[in-house]
């Protein structure tokens, strides 16, 4: 059996994990893509030390910030873990980790990207290029994303056909038996609050000092360091004018989560809140097998 839990970001997802899992006697996998860097912990809102101590948590703590990691790498990682036990709960924002360990869903290997690829276009040209191409993606993409704009031109260069074309390819069809989707959708003043509290409450358990050790230990270029949470210091040094930036961008982020969580995934039982999501489960724990 597998519970996914969705949710935007602060629905308190991690929770509702915690709950379930000990109701089911399951194991809970993480599926975000910045909880699995060990040196990532209060930008990212992980389980604490203590909680990942549990053997029952899969997922965190994985890699350094300074290796690569990939949504295939992913699928390729925890699939066996799913085969390995009885019960899982997936638990984290990143939809294309849960679309691609879920579904049979391939990727279409490719030589690396090398790194000065495109580098003497400008943003603008890369759009255009783009857009001539695969209008679709670059409408997604926008024209201030570099790093996607390059990454589209490259597929598309390198296998023939778009991206979204590939996209379209992909099979949709669950891999797994007994898959069920639970999904937390707090009214949207009732999350903003809860984003704000918990931006709040990272600064005051010392986000600051984990970002100073972070840029002066690594390259601020690196990937990981990209992440909400850690980026908006890249940009303001001011430590108010950073968490203002932090909550505007997590509440954006949120929107598009539940975009893609609706978009992607169907037959997902939606709840106000974790704790009528706990309850329905307890309630119908029989139904759960």
């Amino acid at each position: 059996m597998i519970i996914c839990i969705l949710g935007p970001t602060a629905s308190h997802k991690s929770a509702l994990a915690s709950l379930t899992a000990s109701l089911f006697n399951a194991d809970i996998i993480n599926s975000d893509a910045f909880q699995i860097y060990k040196e990532l912990n209060i930008g990212t809102a992980k389980p604490s030390k203590d909680e990942l101590k549990d053997p029952k948590y899969k997922m965190y703590d994985v890699i350094s910030i300074n290796e690569e990691y990939s949504v295939s790498r992913y699928q390729h990682d925890v699939r066996p873990l799913i085969d390995n036990c009885n019960n899982h709960i997936l638990v984290g924002g990143t939809g294309l980790y849960l679309k691609a360990l879920l579904f049979d869903y391939k990727f279409d290997e490719e030589d690396p990207m090398p790194k000065d690829y495109l580098s003497s276009f400008s943003n603008d040209e890369l759009y255009s290029k783009l857009e001539q191409i695969d209008k679709e993606d670059a409408l997604k993409i926008g024209r201030n994303n570099r790093k996607r704009l390059v990454r589209a031109l490259y597929i598309y260069n390198t296998h023939g056909v778009n991206k979204t074309t590939l996209n379209e390819n992909k099979k949709d069809n669950l891999l797994y038996k007994n898959v069920y989707f639970i999904g937390i959708n707090p009214p949207r003043v009732e999350l903003y609050d809860s984003i704000n509290k918990r931006v709040d409450e990272m600064f005051s358990l010392g986000l600051e000092d984990e970002i100073k050790y972070l840029f002066s230990t690594y390259s601020k270029d690196l990937r990981a360091l990209q992440a909400i949470g850690y980026k908006e210091f890249n940009i303001t040094s001011n430590s108010e004018e950073a968490k203002e930036l932090i909550k505007k961008n997590t509440r954006n982020y949120a929107k598009r989560q539940l975009t893609f969580f609706k978009h992607q995934f169907k037959d997902v039982i939606w709840f106000n809140s974790y704790i009528e999501a706990y309850s329905y489960l307890k309630e119908h724990k029989d139904e759960f097998r």
